[in-house]
């Protein structure tokens, strides 16, 4: 496609048709607009390499891919919402506040009860989010070594909050 006036062309003859295809899959008006204006972007970035008798089934496999790979993210995102939703009903219930309060009291007791080493190769790992290579490298110790003692300390707070 050498005229930028082809691609004007294609843009203002195709743009409905496209915008319906994709409202069929997405059901949102503005989303589908944003995917539609998205597709021609890559026609128009592409412009030299597309020979306008392959441009619409082109066109129309990038619009398709674009409306699939949406409905993935939304439906990942919904089920992240319905996740929170439950967590926050779960939490809010009767007494939920007072379960949770009791089990950061039972893991703090339990904390108190590991030697420093330990907790601060837990606080480490779990709090600071630290890969076990990070903190051996911090401690000057082996992999192993601050695995063995995650594995220790876990069993001490495991057996913490059987006991509460």
């Amino acid at each position: 496609m050498r005229e930028s006036r082809d691609f004007d062309t294609m843009f203002k003859e195709w743009y409905r048709p496209f915008f319906y295809f994709a409202y069929r899959y997405v059901k949102n008006e503005e989303v589908c607009r944003d995917i539609v204006s998205e597709t021609f972007e890559v026609l128009w970035q592409n412009y030299d390499r597309i020979t306008p008798s392959t441009a619409k089934s082109y066109l129309l496999s990038v619009l398709r891919a674009r409306c699939v790979d949406y409905l993935r993210r939304q439906h990942v995102h919904d089920h992240y919402i319905q996740y929170i939703a439950e967590l926050n009903d779960t939490f809010f219930e009767e007494g939920g506040m007072e379960e949770a309060d009791r089990r950061v009291v039972m893991v703090r007791n339990g904390m108190e009860k590991l030697t420093p080493y330990n907790r601060h190769i837990l606080e480490e790992c779990y709090i600071h989010r630290k890969k076990y290579k990070e903190v051996a490298e911090d401690l000057g110790v082996s992999v192993a070594a601050v695995h063995k003692n995650i594995v220790k300390a876990l069993r001490i707070l495991r057996k913490e909050l059987r006991q509460g």
